[in-house]
């Protein structure tokens, strides 16, 4: 049985595209533990989420966990606290380029296979009154970065992408396909 430790609607919206019949397992890891100046941060919490489901999930499960972050320069934003932070991580994403980095962990039958995987997106230049529509008309609160790609259709915040259009989604289905065929899952 295919696992996803996430109870994220994007994720297993994107899982459903390969693979049929899985189960959804939340992780019981706190993200606040690990520090924002880590490295490897969104692996470091998709290693963590997986660590968390350990005796929840069946040792003959194949179990895929995963993490997203947003990074510009040597700051990495995750999920916002509020609006204001929201607004605060918008106005410095505003017209730059900055780093989407999806970190993730697939175990199973006693081998792991840990991965991050990187995008870049670039924002347009935006005004004040455009970056606070955004946030009043978006849930940007349970998304890395205050934004969601998928959104950029109805909002047109995003200039260019460049990678992985999923990965940006939180969940890069080309490289865990890849992984989920070399264990003969799909």
């Amino acid at each position: 049985m295919v696992v996803l430790g996430s109870s994220s609607p994007r994720r297993i919206c994107l899982l459903k595209t390969i693979v049929d019949d899985f189960k959804i397992v939340k992780p019981t890891f706190d993200e606040k533990l690990v520090p924002l100046d880590d490295p490897h941060y969104a692996l470091t919490e998709a290693k963590n989420k997986a660590l968390s489901l350990k005796t929840l999930v069946n040792p003959q499960d194949l179990l895929i966990c995963c993490d997203t972050i947003v990074v510009l320069g040597k700051e990495i934003f995750g999920k916002p606290k509020d609006e204001k932070d929201a607004y605060r991580i918008l106005k410095t994403l505003n017209g730059n380029t900055h780093k989407v980095i999806t970190g993730y962990t697939i175990t199973y039958c006693g081998k792991t296979i840990e991965k991050e995987i990187v995008s870049y997106v670039t924002f347009k230049k935006l005004r004040r009154e455009e970056l606070l529509h955004y946030i009043q008309n978006e849930n940007v609160m349970d998304k890395a970065g205050a934004y969601a790609i998928q959104d950029d259709e109805k909002f047109h915040i995003i200039q260019k992408i460049k990678g992985s259009l999923t990965n940006i989604m939180g969940f890069p289905i080309e490289s865990i396909s890849d992984d989920l065929k070399s264990f003969n899952i799909i």
